[in-house]
């Protein structure tokens, strides 16, 4: 079996170093409003609440993210994916690159979205915790320190997959913007 988990690592690299790494996620205006309100709506993170509706909401809109993502790169003719490719913005990141990113992290925010609540779901930390509390008591309140940053990373994760539909939105919108290139004028030579 060859390992495969280095290839991997390196396409999530490459997207998340064109994407804009940390930096363009934390300046992200959708970010910022999901980080206001998962710290705002407390009430939902400080128990398992965001788990189920995680895993009821995601998967639609997982499913919907792909459905969109494939039709929209069917249907670019060549000539505008020649076109998108060639118009570079001011870090020299072509437009085809631009769209295809913000689509690719849509949809990996979406899914590290679900496997934050499926991981958060299970019971192996309680079994752990209820399994060291008689010979280390501390481990309740280090367990309960974990929880909540726990649910509060994954409420985050929810709501900010949920607003990145209006980045990828806005990502079409752009798109649509763009005018075909114009044919050459035909050649006069007889």
């Amino acid at each position: 079996m060859t390992n495969q988990f280095g290839p991997f690592g390196k396409w999530i690299a490459g997207y998340f170093r064109t994407y804009g790494g940390w930096t363009a996620v934390a300046q992200s205006p959708l970010f910022q409003i999901a980080f206001i309100i998962t710290a705002l709506n407390y009430t939902k993170w400080f128990h398992e609440d965001w788990v189920e509706l995680a895993l009821t909401l995601l998967p639609t809109l997982l499913g919907f993210s792909l459905g969109t993502y494939a039709i929209l790169f069917s249907l670019l003719g060549d000539k505008l994916k020649e076109a998108l490719s060639a118009a570079r913005d001011k870090n020299g990141t072509s437009r085809l690159t631009e769209v295809n990113t913000t689509f690719f992290h849509f949809i990996f925010i979406q899914v590290l979205a679900i496997v934050w609540a499926f991981i958060f779901s299970g019971s192996s930390l309680v079994d752990l915790v209820d399994a060291l509390k008689a010979s280390w008591p501390s481990v309740v309140s280090i367990y309960r320190i974990v929880y909540l940053i726990g649910s509060f990373s994954g409420y985050l994760l929810m709501l900010y997959s949920v607003l990145l539909t209006l980045g990828a939105a806005m990502a079409v919108y752009r798109l649509a913007l763009l005018k075909t290139p114009k044919d050459p004028p035909p050649s006069t030579d007889a």
